[in-house]
């Protein structure tokens, strides 16, 4: 159950520090690692959350970290599903698209020039009966992974959406200015990136898929 992160079972609350995560059988809370200024970092929502829309997340994430997003470069960003995640959508505190928060999609978080987030808390729970759709092969869809999942590594990630044809990847955008550092794993092999709960990843089929992510 190791994954990259210290991890204690104690009666039905699962605790795992590092990334940090606390889950039970009531729901699960995150407190995501945003650590680096001006730099794209990924966020897993459970299924079931507390947003709505851009505005929601960006203001929860505001009020734990002070001027955290407000300043310059802060915002939370949308990959719409599309060749290469060309398709973006951004709010930040001059405004922009305030998108829709949609179950199963992950998000981008980048606090802005000086400063960092290690403050906030993300509350939710899973759902277990709702499956992941992969409508449009070859676009990117930037996938929330549940808190409790049994995958440890890019493969597992990849074995368990059971596309091997071409195209097929799953991706991970590593934290980096504008996102531009990947590390993907395919068919073919690649970078066998570590499963880190609250990371969001990249999901690319070849054919239309739905998907139940194995967890505990």
């Amino acid at each position: 159950m190791a994954k990259h992160m210290k991890l204690w079972v104690l009666g039905a609350l699962i605790l795992v520090v590092g990334g940090t995560a606390l889950a039970s059988n009531m729901g699960f809370k995150l407190v995501p690692n945003f650590n680096a200024s001006l730099q794209n970092f990924t966020l897993s929502l459970p299924i079931n959350n507390n947003y709505t829309n851009a505005q929601s997340l960006f203001n929860d994430l505001s009020a734990s970290c002070p001027g955290a997003l407000s300043g310059t470069g802060g915002k939370v960003e949308r990959i719409v599903p599309s060749s290469g995640g060309k398709s973006r959508q951004i709010w930040s505190q001059s405004g922009g698209t305030n998108f829709a928060i949609t179950k199963t999609e992950g998000y981008i978080v980048q606090t802005a020039t000086g400063t960092t987030c290690t403050a906030a808390v993300v509350v939710g729970s899973h759902d277990p009966a709702l499956a992941y759709n992969f409508t449009t092969p070859l676009v990117n869809y930037l996938t929330s992974i549940p808190y409790h999942t049994t995958a440890q590594n890019a493969r597992d990630l990849f074995l368990s959406i059971g596309d091997n044809g071409v195209g097929a990847k799953v991706e991970r955008i590593v934290p980096s200015s504008g996102g531009k550092s990947r590390q993907i794993w395919s068919a073919s092999g690649g970078t066998n990136f570590p499963v880190t709960i609250g990371e969001a990843y990249i999901v690319q089929v070849s054919a239309p898929r739905t998907w139940n992510p194995a967890h505990y």
